[in-house]
């Protein structure tokens, strides 16, 4: 041992020891996709892409590409344009974005109209930020938001009650004045109404119509399909009912105008059918002067019609998710606003106070009742 130790102790070097091979081992995970991994990623920013205010020019335009509803997109467009028309040269911000909307409100503007304003800036500032350009000063922030907040305080109640709703009778009445005509274009405004009327649609929503969204059924009424609307962004879709006398007048259109494929509401220049699809300000027109035509003085707008349906069937007993589900609406909020009258009057004051008489008289009755049939035997009773 001691030998084998100093011939050891004289080697020059040390003995390397032998490399033993390592096995490495790599695991794959699975990964589960999230809505946040399924969204593209954002564009960082450059220096070329660094503004010091928002580029309104530049906002359109990225519009143009964002996934929004096309009422919507316009709406923005607007509020943008004349915001810039305001400003006057000036750079966009949050200072002068406040002093705008206390112009809006100094004109008498309805709330709505500020709300607007400052989502369609901060909507243009978040898709900048999306396309990878930084904002140096943001165009909305505090200032901004007190501002509105203090409009729509100040100025509840301004706009309200301006358009009035058409309820079932009103449309009734609108499409036989319509019809009356017997031409093409009073068919097609009877239809159109009778449909919008029925299943409760958005002009956007009437005016994307096709002809082979339409499917008639056994019992006389009929069925469309509502690929996309301003709540339902994906496309997931609805299926709208059309009662049938509504669909018997669409039908008589789509027979006239000999319409089996393509846009279903059409413009009728003269007597001859068009090719194109109808659009939302010529239906807004057509509701308005079918409206003044049966006589209906107070003023209206397209959404009169949608409006009407809702408050007809809560006073035919509808509830108001019922009311929610045939409007398509994503929550109660803007259908209990509509139908508050109609709630009002049968909520339970209206039921149990206002109707105090009437549920007494029934209640003796009904006790009256219970007593005969107990001397007759009981056989009747419950």
């Amino acid at each position: 041992m001691r030998a084998m130790s100093r011939r050891l102790h004289r080697l020059p070097e040390a003995v390397i020891p032998a490399e033993r091979p390592i096995a490495v081992v790599v695991v794959l995970a699975k990964t589960t996709r999230t809505p946040e991994t399924d969204r593209p990623p954002e564009a960082e920013a450059t220096p070329d892409k660094v503004l010091p205010h928002l580029d309104f020019d530049l906002a359109v335009r990225l519009f143009d590409d964002a996934a929004m509803a096309e009422n919507t997109r316009n709406k923005y467009v607007g509020a943008l344009r004349r915001y810039e028309s305001w400003l006057d040269g000036r750079s966009p911000t949050d200072r002068l974005l406040a002093d705008y909307l206390g112009v809006m409100y100094d004109r008498g503007l309805a709330p709505p109209s500020a709300v607007t304003a400052v989502a369609a800036v901060k909507r243009a500032a978040l898709e900048s930020a999306r396309a990878g350009y930084e904002i140096a000063e943001h165009p909305a922030g505090g200032l901004a938001a007190q501002r509105r907040e203090r409009f729509r305080r100040e100025g509840a109640g301004r706009g309200r009650g301006q358009a009035r709703p058409l309820r079932w009778e009103d449309a009734d009445e609108m499409c036989e004045h319509a019809e009356a005509n017997d031409d093409p274009r009073g068919f097609r405004d009877a239809a159109l109404i009778g449909v919008i009327s029925s299943a409760l649609l958005r002009i956007a929503e009437a005016s994307a119509l096709d002809a082979g969204d339409v499917s008639f059924q056994k019992d006389g009424s009929a069925h469309i399909e509502i690929h996309r609307s301003k709540t339902d962004q994906h496309g997931d879709g609805a299926v709208g009912h059309i009662v049938p006398a509504a669909a018997a007048r669409l039908r008589k259109w789509m027979d006239t105008a000999g319409i089996e494929s393509g846009p279903l509401f059409r413009p009728v220049p003269g007597r001859r059918i068009g090719e194109t699809r109808l659009g939302a300000a010529a239906i807004c027109g057509v509701i308005k002067r079918r409206a003044k035509q049966a006589g209906i003085a107070r003023r209206v707008s397209g959404h009169s019609l949608r409006v009407g349906a809702a408050q007809s069937l809560v006073e035919e007993g509808a509830s108001l998710v019922d009311v929610q589900v045939a409007g398509r609406w994503k929550s109660s909020s803007m259908p209990a606003y509509y139908v508050r009258n109609q709630e009002a009057s049968r909520g339970a004051v209206a039921r149990l106070r206002g109707g105090a008489g009437q549920a007494d008289e029934t209640d003796e009755k009904k006790v009256t009742e219970i007593a005969c049939n107990t001397r007759n035997g009981g056989d009747n009773v419950g």
